[in-house]
């Protein structure tokens, strides 16, 4: 493992299993935090705690469906007997279906918001007495850039972001005077699984082929003519976890390659 940083801090990571999550995941890990991955793939979850352990790194797997608040309310409890306190939780895990937004059926609104943004309510709920009591913490909610400035197609998925940051500056002010720190980090389009359920649609949309969907974003939207990676946005991660953005609250981060916001 790399540069111990994190040593003796433990992270709770939602969606920890693959994607931007695996990331940080690893990247925390190898800095050496204990890491909690919180997913409902098990599969997934136990190859990347395996990856993590064989490097002589501390992970484990709390299965945990954020749609059910006592799913969410064990994992942390089992977190916190587990490692004796909980330094950083990361709100990663999310999901989003490209649609307009009048053609968006209901049960996937209702399903984005509660893993998006009430899975995010419910993990802040249950974690911050812990960071309370320790007098530190940080919070660190993935929201993205269509959460700043919505796009078409993606409506209900940038609504559920924008709440997310709302809620980062919210529980900021609240928290601050506690020594908790929390902060927003917004990616743009990273290759992720996320990609895979929507290309179909936004091929068609943007007239392009669903191999060139991704890559179209970084020609078209960014100031920076290079694909994002999962460990750019992890880096900016443990940055936001360590002691150097003490003096960071409610602030709201765009890794997104320089994003342009014109519409398709």
């Amino acid at each position: 493992m790399g540069e111990k940083q994190f040593k003796g801090k433990v992270a709770i990571v939602t969606g920890g299993a693959k994607g931007l999550g695996k990331a940080m995941v690893m990247a925390l890990a190898d800095r050496g935090a204990s890491v909690v991955v919180a997913d409902v793939d098990e599969a997934a979850a136990n190859q990347v705690v395996k990856d993590i352990t064989d490097k002589e790194g501390s992970a484990i797997f709390i299965p945990c469906d954020l749609t059910k608040e006592t799913d969410v309310e064990e994992m942390v409890k089992k977190a916190a007997a587990t490692f004796s306190k909980i330094d950083v939780l990361v709100n990663n895990a999310g999901i989003g279906k490209v649609a307009p937004l009048w053609e968006t059926p209901t049960e996937v609104w209702d399903m984005t918001m509660a893993i998006n943004l009430r899975g995010s309510y419910l993990c802040i709920k249950y974690v911050i007495p812990y960071m309370i009591q320790q007098k530190s913490g940080r919070v660190i909610n993935i929201s993205s850039a269509v959460g700043r400035q919505a796009q078409p197609l993606m409506g209900a998925y940038a609504i559920s972001k924008a709440g997310q940051i709302a809620m980062t500056v919210a529980l900021a002010k609240e928290v601050a005077a506690l020594g908790i720190r929390v902060n927003a980090v917004c990616p743009g389009p990273v290759e992720t699984p996320w990609w895979n359920d929507n290309r179909q649609a936004l091929s068609a949309a943007l007239g392009v082929p669903e191999k060139e969907v991704t890559n179209w974003f970084t020609q078209n939207k960014q100031a920076i003519k290079e694909s994002l990676t999962p460990e750019d946005i992890a880096g900016v991660v443990c940055w936001l976890a360590s002691e150097e953005t003490r003096m960071m609250t409610g602030q709201i981060i765009g890794i997104d390659g320089g994003h342009d916001f014109p519409t398709y």
